[in-house]
C-alpha cells in the first residue's frame, strides 16, 4: 500500500501537463505591463517630435518672410503649429518674438504671445539658449510648449509638457518688422 502512494506521488509530481498555462498566467501580466509601457513611450516620443518639427517649420516660414507682419498672420501661424500638432490651443503655449543685437545684448523688437504666455521682455530672453550672432543681426524666436498625458499612466509616467524653442535668422531682409 504504502509502494502504492508513493508510485502515484511520483507521478503526480512528474505529470507535466498543464505547465505551459500556469507559466503563461505567470508570464502574461509583465508582457502586457511591458507593450503598454513600450506603446506609451513611443506615442510620448512621436508627439515630442512632432512639437518640434511643428516648431521649426513656423521658424522657418517666418525667416522666409520679407513683408511685414501682423498679428491676424500670426495667429494664422499658431493654427498652423496646432494643426501640425494635432492639440486645442489649450494644452499649448506660443510666443513669437523678434531679437535684435546691439551692443553685444539681444533686445525684443515686438514679441506675440498667445495666452497663458505673455510677450517677451528684455530681461525674460533665454540668452543661453540663443546662438551666437554678430551686432546688428536679428533672430525670429518661436518658444513652444505642448502638454502630454501619457498614454497609460499606470505605469509610473506623468505628465508634463514638450518645450521647444526655435532661433532663427532672417533669410532676406535685416529685420522682420511687424505691422499693427
Amino acid at each position: 500500500m504504502r509502494a502504492r502512494r508513493a508510485t502515484s506521488w511520483r507521478r503526480w509530481l512528474g505529470d507535466r501537463r498543464g505547465v505551459a498555462a500556469i507559466e503563461f498566467a505567470l508570464i502574461a501580466p509583465v508582457l502586457i505591463v511591458l507593450l503598454l509601457g513600450c506603446v506609451t513611450l513611443f506615442v510620448a516620443y512621436r508627439d515630442s517630435q512632432d512639437a518640434e518639427k511643428a516648431t521649426f517649420t513656423i521658424g522657418d516660414l517666418l525667416s522666409r518672410r520679407t513683408d511685414p507682419v501682423d498679428d491676424a498672420f500670426l495667429s494664422t501661424t499658431q493654427q498652423l503649429f496646432l494643426q501640425m500638432v494635432s492639440r486645442t490651443a489649450e494644452r499649448t503655449k506660443y510666443r513669437i518674438s523678434s531679437l535684435t543685437r546691439s551692443g553685444g545684448k539681444f533686445s525684443v523688437a515686438w514679441s506675440y504671445a498667445v495666452a497663458p504666455r505673455t510677450a517677451l521682455r528684455t530681461a525674460d530672453i533665454p540668452t543661453d539658449s540663443l546662438p551666437v550672432v554678430a551686432d546688428g543681426d536679428s533672430l525670429v524666436l518661436v518658444e513652444t510648449a505642448v502638454s502630454y498625458d501619457p498614454l497609460f499612466g499606470g505605469l509610473g509616467l506623468v505628465s508634463g509638457e514638450h518645450v521647444n524653442l526655435a532661433a532663427n535668422r532672417p533669410r532676406f531682409i535685416a529685420a522682420i518688422a511687424k505691422s499693427d
